[in-house]
C-alpha cells in the first residue's frame, strides 16, 4: 500500500506540472521544442535512422553532457544516480576494491546486468571482482562490471538510456537495460572548466580541471580531444571504535591510528587523469573511418579495519591474533597469550631459526616462549592497514562505415581494451615472518583484457503494403574476454615459519597465491536479425532473433519482440517481450582471493574466495557455473501533451533464473576435517574462517513503473525546463537453492535498495545572463538485516531506515556568453541518514546507517568557472 501511495502522489505531481493551469505565469513556447532531449535523434535500442525518444519502441532516456557536468560530481557514477533514478549507487568505506571501483546498478539488479556501449560499441569491464558479504553491498555480490568513473563527464556529448531487455539486439549482460555514452564529436570549439568544493564537515575537498577542444581535420573530419583531472580528499563520519577508545585512554589518542578512531568510515583518497580522444574522417563521399582512443589512470588510498595491540591484561583488550594468540576461549578472552609448546620451539630450531625472531621468552613458560609475535611493538596502539590501488583503464575502438549504391549501410568495427587493477598495501604484516615481515606490500595485479570485432549491416527494404520501409538490420560479433591474475610479491604471499600460530601473508589483503597467477579466457561469436518498419500509418513493428555460442557455456538463443500503436496523434501505446542472458565471466569462473572480514563479536576472521574448480570448492560441492537467463516484458504509454510537454509511463517485468551469488561456509571442526580428508592443507584456513565460491543460486521476480515528464516553459520571458522522474521498483527472490544464500541475503536483495526514487529538477535560464537549477531527489524507506555482522547469540535483527529528501541548488552567471561562473550545494540541507542499527558496527565506529542509498557525506559545497569558445 506504501507503494501505491507513493506512486499515487508522484502522478499527481506530474499532472500539475503539465497541467496547463499549474503554471498560471508561464506561456507555452511557440517555437521549435526547446528541449532538444524531446527531439533528439537516438541510436540505442533502434537501428533505424531518424528516430526520437517519443517515438521509441522501448523507453529511452536522454541524459544531456551539460547536464552531467553542471553539478556537484563531474564522476559519471555518480551523476547518472543524481539524475536516474532508476540508477543506484552507494559508497562502501571498507569493502576491498568495491570502496575505490564503485558498482553502478539498474532497477536493483546487478550491475553486470546493464550494457554500456560507447559510441554503440561494448565497453569493456573492470578487473575487480566485487567480493562483498552481506549487509555490504549485497546487490553488487559478484559483479564484474563496467567502471563508470573512467569516462571523463566532459567528453560526453549525451547519455542514452535504453529502459528495456535487449540481449537480442546487444548480446550478453543487456538484461536490465542498455547505457550508450554517445562522444562529442564537435570540429571547432574549446572549451575549460575547474570546479572546487568541499563538504560542510570541512573534509572530503574535491577538486576537478576540464578541458574539450574540436579540431578539423580540412572540411573531411574531425578530431575532439578531452583532458580532466581530477583530485577527492578522505572524507571522516564515523565515532571511535569501542576497542580504539579503550586504547587510546589507556595509552593516549595519539598513539592510536587514524586520529584516535582505529578506523575511519568515508571515502578514500583519489587522484584521477582521463584523456579521451574520438575522431572521424571522411575517406570519400560515402565512406568515413573512426574512432575513439581512452586512457584512464587512477592512484586511490583507503584504509581497512583497525587492530589491536598487545596491552597489559588490566585493561581489558584481546589483541589481534597475528600479534598474540589469545589463552582464552573464542567467546571469553583472558587478555594473556597462550604458552608455547615445545613442539612449536623444537619446529623452529630444526630449521636453524633463531626463536626469539617469532617469538616472544617468557621464563614462565614451560617452553619458554609465548605465542606472541615479537614484531608487536612496533604498533603499541595497534594497525590498520593502509588499503590502496593504481587503476589504470585503456581503451581503443576503430571502424569504417558507409553505404553501398543500393542503400545498404555497413560498419565494420574493432575495439581491444584493457582495465588493470595493481593494489598496495602498507601499515601492515606478514604474521608468519615475524621481526623479519615488510610492513608494505604488492599484493597483486589483476587484469581484464578484451578484443572484439563486428560486422553490421543496415538496409531498407521497400515493401509493397508497408507504411515504410523494412528497416533489415543484421551483423556477426566476435569476443573474447581474458583474465589476468599477478602474483604478489612474495613476502604477501608467503607461508613463514609461524603461519599456523599467527595466519599466512599481508595481514588484512593475503597476496595472490602462484596457484591463482595466469591467464583466463573465453571465446564468443554471435549473428543477429533486427528487423523494424512501419506496418500502417499508427502501427510499427520490430523484431530481433539472435544466436550466440561461447566456447564455455555452449550456445543460446534470444529474440525480442516490439509493437508501437499511434492511438491519436498526441498518444501511443507500446510494448515489448524479450528473453536475455549473461554470461559467467572469466574473472567470476576463476577468482582466488583471501580478505579480512568481520564476525558478529567485531572478531577479524579470514575469508577466502575460491574457484568453482579448485580443490577447496569442490569439497564442499561446488558446480560448474551456468548462465543467468532471463524473460520480460515492458508495457507503455507515450503522451505528447503539448508541444512542449512528454510523459513516459512504463511497466516493467523480469524474471531471471540461475542468479549468481556466493556460497558462504563457515570453518568448523566437521568443515576442518573435511578439508583434511581430501588432503588440502589449512595455514590460511583457520577454524572461525570463511570460504566462499560462486553458484547459481536463486531466481528473482523484478517489476516496477518508471515515469518520466519533461516540460519546457516561457516564464517571465525566460526558459523553465522541469523535469520529473519516479521508479517504483520492487524484487521478489525465489526458488533459493539449498545452501546458496541465507535469509540474510534474501531480505536484503529484496529491501537493501528503496523500492520508490524521485527526481524533480526545475532548470531556469534568465536570456543567457543567468542560469541554474533546483533538484529535489527523494529516497523511499530502505532496509537491511545485519548480514556478516550478526551475533550467533541473538536473532537476526533487520534495521528498517525512512524515506530522505536530498536537495541540490546551483546558481550560474554568465559572463559575455564565453564565460561561466556558478556556485552549488549538494544536499544543502545536509541530511544524514539515520543511526546505524547494528550492535557490532556501531562497536566499530559506525555512526550513520552504512547502507544508505545515498550514502553519509552530507552536504558539500561548491565553486565552478568555465569558459568556452
Amino acid at each position: 500500500m506504501e507503494g501505491l501511495k507513493q506512486n499515487t502522489i508522484a502522478l499527481a505531481v506530474a499532472t500539475a506540472i503539465v497541467a496547463p493551469g499549474a503554471l498560471p505565469q508561464a506561456q507555452v513556447v511557440d517555437q521549435r521544442t526547446v528541449d532538444d532531449q524531446l527531439e533528439e535523434v537516438i541510436v540505442t535500442g533502434t537501428r533505424r535512422e531518424g528516430v526520437s525518444p517519443t517515438e521509441a519502441l522501448s523507453p529511452v532516456d536522454v541524459i544531456g553532457g551539460s547536464n552531467l557536468g553542471n553539478q556537484a560530481a563531474f564522476d559519471l557514477t555518480e551523476g547518472l544516480t543524481k539524475i536516474a533514478p532508476s540508477f543506484n549507487t552507494q559508497r562502501f568505506p571498507i569493502a576491498d576494491g568495491t570502496a575505490f571501483i564503485r558498482p553502478v546498478s539498474l532497477r536493483n539488479l546487478s550491475p553486470d546486468h546493464t550494457l554500456v556501449l560507447v559510441n554503440g560499441s561494448r565497453r569493456h569491464r573492470s578487473a575487480l571482482v566485487n567480493l562483498q558479504l552481506p549487509p555490504i553491498g549485497t546487490i553488487n555480490q559478484g559483479a564484474q562490471a563496467v567502471d563508470f568513473a573512467a569516462l571523463p563527464s566532459a567528453a560526453i556529448e549525451r547519455v542514452e538510456v535504453l529502459r528495456d531487455g535487449a540481449s537480442a539486439q546487444y548480446g550478453s549482460d543487456a538484461i536490465a537495460g542498455v547505457v550508450n555514452v554517445v562522444l562529442k564529436d564537435a570540429a571547432e570549439g574549446f572549451s575549460l572548466s575547474a570546479q572546487t568544493g568541499e563538504y560542510f564537515d570541512e573534509d572530503g575537498e574535491r577538486t576537478t580541471l576540464a578541458a574539450n577542444a574540436g579540431f578539423a581535420l580540412s572540411d573531411r573530419g574531425f578530431v575532439n580531444t578531452t583532458v580532466e583531472y581530477s583530485t577527492s580528499d578522505k572524507t571522516w563520519r564515523g565515532v571511535a571504535a569501542e576497542d580504539a577508545g579503550q586504547i587510546a585512554q589507556a595509552i593516549g589518542e595519539e598513539n592510536v591510528p587514524l586520529r584516535g578512531l582505529g578506523l575511519r568510515w568515508g571515502d578514500p583518497e583519489v587522484e584521477a587523469l582521463k584523456l579521451f580522444v574520438n575522431t572521424g574522417f571522411n575517406i570519400t563521399e560515402n565512406t568515413e573511418v573512426y574512432g575513439n582512443i581512452g586512457y584512464t589512470h587512477t592512484e586511490t588510498i583507503s584504509d581497512f579495519f583497525f587492530r589491536n595491540p598487545v596491552l597489559d591484561p588490566e585493561f581489558g583488550v584481546k589483541a589481534r591474533g597475528t600479534l598474540q594468540v589469545d589463552s582464552g576461549t573464542i567467546k571469553k578472552a583472558s587478555y594473556m597469550p597462550k604458552h608455547a609448546t615445545q613442539a612449536q620451539v623444537d619446529a623452529l630450531l630444526a630449521q636453524g631459526l633463531t626463536v626469539d625472531d617469532y617469538l616472544v621468552a617468557d621464563a614462565s613458560s614451560d617452553s619458554g616462549y609465548i605465542l606472541r609475535n615479537p614484531i608487536y611493538d612496533r604498533f603499541p596502539g595497534g594497525y590498520n592497514p593502509n588499503f590502496g590501488a593504481d587503476i589504470t583503464d585503456l581503451s581503443a575502438a576503430f571502424g569504417m562505415r558507409g553505404e553501398w549504391a543500393n542503400g545498404t549501410s555497413w560498419d565494420l568495427s574493432a575495439r581491444i581494451a584493457e582495465s588493470e587493477v595493481d593494489y598496495i598495501l602498507d601499515n601492515t604484516i606478514n604474521p608468519s615472518l615475524g621481526i623479519h615481515s615488510p610492513t608494505s606490500f604488492k599484493p597483486g595485479v589483476l587484469g581484464q583484457v578484451e578484443h572484439g570485432l563486428n560486422a553490421d549491416f543496415v538496409k531498407p527494404i521497400e515493401i509493397s503494403g508497408l507504411n515504410s520501409p523494412l528497416n533489415l538490420a543484421f551483423g556477426l560479433e566476435w569476443r573474447e574476454e581474458i583474465y589476468e591474475i599477478g602474483a604478489g610479491d612474495l613476502k604477501s604471499r608467503e607461508e613463514g615459519p609461524t603461519a599456523r600460530i599467527f595466519g599466512v601473508g599481508s595481514d588484512s589483503f593475503q597476496g595472490f597465491p602462484l596457484a591463482a597467477e595466469g591467464e583466463f579466457s573465453s571465446e564468443s561469436w554471435a549473428a543477429y536479425v533486427d528487423l523494424e518498419a512501419e506496418v500502417t500509418e499508427r502501427l510499427t513493428l520490430g523484431g530481433a532473433l539472435r544466436f550466440e555460442d561461447y566456447e564455455e557455456f555452449g550456445n543460446t538463443s534470444d529474440w525480442k519482440l516490439s509493437a508501437r500503436f499511434d492511438v491519436t496523434e498526441n498518444f501511443a501505446l507500446r510494448a515489448t517481450a524479450n528473453t536475455g542472458f549473461r554470461v559467467p565471466t572469466p574473472g567470476q569462473v576463476n577468482t582466488l582471493m583471501a580478505t579480512t572480514s568481520l564476525d558478529g563479536n567485531g572478531d577479524l576472521i579470514p575469508t577466502s574466495t575460491y574457484p568453482v574448480g579448485h580443490p577447496v570448492a569442490a569439497v564442499f560441492g561446488a558446480k560448474a557455473l551456468t548462465p543467468e537467463e532471463s524473460q520480460s516484458f515492458t508495457v507503455g504509454a507515450v503522451f505528447s501533451l503539448f508541444d512542449n510537454t512528454s510523459l513516459t509511463l512504463d511497466y516493467y517485468k523480469i524474471d531471471i533464473e540461475d542468479r549468481l551469488a556466493f556460497r558462504n561456509i563457515k570453518l568448523g571442526d566437521e568443515e576442518l576435517e573435511q578439508l583434511n580428508a581430501a588432503g588440502i592443507d589449512e595455514a590460511g584456513l583457520p577454524k572461525g574462517s570463511n570460504v566462499n565460491f560462486f553458484t547459481n543460486a536463486y531466481d528473482s521476480e523484478v517489476s516496477g513503473i518508471d515515469l518520466a515528464v519533461t516540460s519546457n516553459f516561457e516564464l517571465a520571458g525566460n526558459l523553465l525546463t522541469v523535469d520529473l522522474r519516479h521508479n517504483h521498483n520492487n524484487q521478489e527472490v525465489a526458488d533459493v537453492a539449498p545452501n546458496t544464500i541465507d535469509e540474510n541475503a534474501v531480505f536484503d536483495l529484496e529491501h537493501y535498495v528503496p523500492k520508490d526514487r524521485t527526481t524533480l529538477t526545475l532548470d531556469y535560464d534568465i536570456g543567457g545572463q543567468f542560469g541554474g537549477y533546483l533538484r529535489l531527489n527523494r529516497y523511499g524507506d530502505w532496509g537491511s538485516t545485519c548480514g556478516q555482522f550478526c551475533k550467533e547469540d541473538e536473532a537476526t535483527p533487520i534495521a528498517r531506515y525512512g524515506s530522505e529528501w536530498l536537495i541540490d541548488l546551483e546558481a550560474r552567471l554568465i559572463i559575455k556568453e564565453n564565460y561561466t561562473l556558478a556556485f552549488g550545494g549538494e544536499n544543502i540541507f545536509d541530511v544524514r541518514p539515520e543511526d546505524e542499527q547494528s550492535s557490532t558496527l556501531q562497536g566499530m565506529g559506525v555512526k550513520y546507517a552504512l547502507t544508505s542509498p545515498f550514502g553519509f557525506n552530507g552536504a558539500f559545497w561548491y565553486l565552478r568557472a568555465s569558459m568556452q569558445f
